[in-house]
């Protein structure tokens, strides 16, 4: 058997050497089983009962596999960390043992110990200010190296990947890694920082191979109107070692990477409006695959909420909810990073009920209350970053990611 496995994965990187693209199928998940619902914004737990139907912020999963047989994991898929780590069956938590896979360093033969401990942030946006270094969430991570493959294991993209295995969690902090979301067994960075916590990200890995045929990846994310296919599993899709032209619309607008050194996907923001709140920008956007919502500072999301009705749900929590019934006659949210203009609809910045027998205007009016996707959170100087885009913008755009050239673009979604 382990031989089959072994003459699989020779077979897939060769074929990945003969240029072609990998596309892999992610699905939206929600904390929508659990009870209560904690956010993690700014490095900030805080306990919010959901009162509306339906409405949840959402991550974008797939699943690898990892070690010798293969061990299945259905991880968040980020662009907004480098780290990749899964939780490990040394770790004693109760947030540990509830995941539905635990990696088994025993169990695989092709596992190779690095002997490096490492803390592992809960959160990835750590910048540097006052709350986030009280923050008390913790992951320690050992990090290994193994056999990564994606498509149950038939695709092995990488026979020595390094990651983190999670062996210690304390303050919540898997659970704030993870929207707590039971789910999702981890997290799938797709940042370069050729120094992450969690050793040497898959994608620096791959063009070290010299095994992608182009040095890009995209990202697309299907529209929530468009309604989820039967089987769950093609609510967006990520192509590496290439672009999808079959879910995007017209050419892509490109954006200079503006953090290279630290290895994240930024670009330069230089303004955004909402009705009569203007703000001219001078920092850096993080845009994240992996994130829920639009963060902007705490004052800018107080603003911009002003003008929707929005009503943050307690004092210094950054979230803010809206009557529903305003849906249908919000303005739009105008972005601009650099000189290129993009703009979002009241019902793209607002999470509400959907599923396959509703979502229309008509049904928006019958629930009490929504949340917006544009939040609040801490932002040092020092970093340079002070917004995060995630879900809600990449819905609408399809986004593009260049290592070759330092770029990060975007097209319409189709």
């Amino acid at each position: 058997m382990k031989t089959n496995l072994s003459l699989a994965g020779l077979l897939s990187l060769a074929i990945a050497s003969n240029a072609e693209m990998i596309s892999l199928n992610l699905r939206r998940t929600t904390s929508e089983t659990l009870k209560p619902t904690f956010y993690d914004i700014g490095a900030q737990t805080f306990l919010r009962p959901v009162t509306y139907d339906k409405i949840h912020p959402a991550v974008y999963t797939m699943e690898i596999t990892l070690g010798t047989p293969p061990q299945s994991f259905n991880v968040q898929v980020s662009t907004g960390t480098s780290n990749f780590w899964v939780p490990s069956s040394k770790c004693p938590s109760i947030a540990c043992r509830r995941r539905d896979s635990r990696y088994s360093a025993v169990a695989s033969s092709t596992y190779k110990p690095n002997g490096t401990l490492s803390f592992i942030p809960s959160f990835q946006y750590h910048y540097g200010n006052t709350k986030s270094e009280s923050y008390s969430a913790k992951l320690l991570g050992l990090v290994a190296s193994d056999q990564l493959g994606f498509m149950g294991g038939s695709l092995i993209v990488n026979p020595d990947q390094q990651f983190g295995e999670i062996i210690y969690e304390r303050g919540g902090g898997l659970k704030a890694a993870l929207w707590d979301n039971g789910n999702v067994d981890g997290v799938l960075g797709l940042g370069y920082d050729p120094y992450a916590e969690t050793g040497y990200p898959l994608i620096l890995s791959l063009i070290d191979q010299k095994v992608l045929s182009e040095n890009v990846f995209g990202v697309y994310l299907k529209k929530l109107k468009e309604g989820r296919d039967k089987d769950g599993s093609h609510d967006g899709v990520l192509t590496i070692g290439g672009l999808d032209s079959n879910h995007r619309v017209g050419d892509i607008q490109w954006h200079e990477v503006t953090l290279q050194s630290k290895g994240e996907w930024a670009i330069e923001l230089t303004a955004f409006a909402l009705r009569r709140e203007a703000f001219e920008i001078d920092g850096n956007a993080i845009i994240d695959a992996g994130f829920p919502y639009i963060a902007l500072t705490r004052y800018q999301a107080e603003m911009i909420n002003a003008q929707i009705g929005g009503v943050e749900t307690s004092e210094g929590s950054g979230i803010y909810e809206l009557p529903c019934k305003k849906i249908p006659s919000l303005f739009e949210f105008i972005i601009l990073f650099g000189l290129e203009e993009y703009q979002l609809k009241g019902h793209e910045y607002v999470f509400h009920s959907h599923s396959s027998k509703e979502g229309g205007l008509e049904d928006w009016g019958k629930k009490r209350t929504c949340q917006s996707a544009i939040v609040g959170m801490d932002f040092s100087k020092e970093s340079g970053v002070v917004a995060i885009f995630g879900e809600v913008f990449l819905r609408k755009y399809y986004s593009a990611y260049d290592l070759e050239n330092n770029r990060l673009g975007f097209a319409l979604s189709a």
